[in-house]
């Protein structure tokens, strides 16, 4: 998202990021366990998808189409645990989102669209309906990005950069980027399609690894003030 074309036809080795390897791609948050998914998910992940369905969609693009069986569902899951193993290609993962005292699985997040040249990536998450409203989209948010920029020998990915979008339409999203207290840097009038309501506007924040409080989650305070 809001790279031009040339960059996409002839991209530069630039900063040259790699990931780690391994992947370490479990961490806590006072309330979740965020963690790669695994085989044994399928049946609670499917279930969980599908309550929420009408729910997530048109926000998340996967929604509608998407999980519909569980073999789809299985096979996602399968793709995730390739990436794992493939820290060379490496380029997006998902995570579950799941409660620290019950295990269960409320959501998703993870990175994508990493871009080696500049070290970034693109992070984004959903919650179940029946979990929405108590906090766990921020909660989730804000220690996803501590682990996408926490150095890789302190056990993170090592990135420079993450941005996040959403469409001024999706005010649940906003909220939850805005209480970030990131910087917005991005407005793009009828750039982000949604089936329902046509062409919106595409809204982006960013941030940098020497602008983020990984120990705390937080924009550090000479953003914050």
């Amino acid at each position: 998202m809001t790279r031009c074309a040339s960059e996409n036809e002839r991209p530069s080795e630039g900063l040259g990021w790699r990931a780690p390897s391994p992947i370490l791609a479990s961490f806590e948050t006072p309330r979740l366990l965020i963690r790669p998914l695994a085989l044994t998910d399928l049946d609670a992940l499917f279930d969980v998808i599908a309550a929420s369905r009408d729910y997530l969609y048109p926000w998340v693009t996967w929604a509608e189409k998407g999980h519909r069986t569980k073999a789809q569902t299985a096979g996602f899951i399968a793709e995730q645990a390739i990436v794992l193993e493939k820290p060379d290609t490496f380029t997006a993962i998902t995570l579950a989102v799941t409660l620290r005292e019950t295990g269960a699985i409320v959501g998703g997040t993870g990175i994508h669209d990493v871009r080696r040249d500049t070290a970034s990536a693109e992070t984004g998450y959903w919650i179940a309906a029946d979990h929405a409203g108590l906090g766990y989209a921020t909660e989730a948010c804000r220690h996803t990005i501590s682990w996408a920029l926490r150095p890789q020998e302190a056990g993170g990915m090592g990135l420079a950069r993450i941005r996040i979008y959403c469409s001024d339409r999706n005010e649940a999203s906003k909220h939850v980027i805005e209480k970030l207290r990131i910087r917005k840097e991005v407005e793009q009038r009828a750039d982000y399609w949604l089936d329902t309501l046509g062409a919106t506007t595409r809204l982006g924040w960013g941030v940098l690894a020497d602008e983020w409080n990984c120990s705390e989650s937080r924009v550090r305070e000479m953003l914050s003030e």
